[in-house]
C-alpha cells in the first residue's frame, strides 16, 4: 500500500494504490490550495488506511518539475510525514506518473508539457513504440511556441494557466491538433511508484524538487503613496 501526492499543477491530490488498484483518492483544484488542502488529504488518507487494518509501506510524491511553489510544498509536507511515520519516500518525476497514465492512449513519440511560468513550459519525450515500460527521459526546458517538432506524433499534458490560450491560437494549430490533455495526479504517481520501490529515500535532507528552469527572486519595490 502506498499513499502518493501531486502538487506539481493547479490540482492538489493524494491517493492511495495497493497492488495496482487505486483504493482511494482525492483531489481539489486552485491556484495556491496545496498549502490548505494538503495535510488534510493526508490525514484522511491515513484514517482510510487505519480502518482497513493497514499500514502504508511507503509514500511517494510527484517531485518536478512544474509549479515552484506546489513542489515546494509538497516536498515539504511528504517529508515530515516520512519522518513521522518511519516511511521511504519515493520521488516519481511528474512527466514520467502522466506518463503511465496515457500508456494505453498513445503510441510513437509523444512530448510530456506541464506550464512553468510566463510563457515557458517544461516537457519530456517518452517513446511508447518500442516499450511499455516508461524510462525517465532528458527533460527540457523552453518558450511554449519551441515545443512544436515533426517528429512528435503528440504532445500531452495539462494546459493552463495561459498555455492554454496560446494553444486556442493560430501559431499553435499543429501542437493543438496532437494535444490531448490529461491531468497531473496522484493516482498515477501511485501507481507508479509501485514499480519503483527499489527508489524509496530514507535519507531525505539532499531531497530536493526536480526544477529544470532558473528562477529568480524579484527585487522588492517600496510602494509608491
Amino acid at each position: 500500500m502506498i499513499i502518493a501526492c501531486d502538487t506539481s499543477s493547479v490540482i492538489c491530490s493524494v491517493a492511495i494504490s495497493d497492488k495496482g488498484t487505486i483504493l482511494w483518492e482525492k483531489e481539489a483544484t486552485g491556484g495556491q490550495i496545496h498549502i490548505e488542502k494538503l495535510s488534510p488529504f493526508l490525514k484522511e488518507a491515513l484514517i482510510y488506511c487505519k480502518s482497513r487494518g493497514k499500514h502504508p509501506e511507503a509514500l511517494a510524491i510527484a517531485i518536478g518539475p512544474g509549479s515552484f511553489n506546489g513542489l515546494r510544498i509538497g516536498l515539504a509536507t511528504m517529508k515530515a510525514l516520512a519522518t513521522a511515520i518511519n516511511l521511504p519516500l519515493i520521488p516519481i518525476p511528474t512527466t514520467d506518473a502522466m506518463a503511465y497514465g496515457m500508456m494505453d492512449q498513445l503510441s510513437g513519440t509523444s512530448r510530456a508539457v506541464i506550464y512553468s511560468h510566463r510563457n515557458f513550459v517544461h516537457y519530456a519525450d517518452y517513446e511508447y513504440s518500442t516499450s511499455k515500460t516508461i524510462v525517465t527521459p532528458e527533460f527540457k526546458y523552453g518558450a511554449w511556441d519551441q515545443i512544436n517538432e515533426k517528429h512528435i506524433d503528440h504532445y500531452f499534458g495539462k494546459a493552463d494557466r495561459g498555455f492554454d490560450t496560446w494553444l486556442k491560437g493560430a501559431e499553435a494549430l499543429e501542437v493543438q491538433s496532437k494535444f490531448v490533455h490529461t491531468d497531473a495526479k496522484a493516482s498515477f504517481v501511485a501507481l507508479l511508484a509501485e514499480s519503483r520501490t527499489d527508489m524509496g529515500i530514507r535519507d531525505l535532507d539532499e531531497l530536493e524538487p526536480l526544477y529544470n528552469a532558473v528562477y529568480e527572486a524579484k527585487k522588492w519595490v517600496p510602494p509608491q503613496f
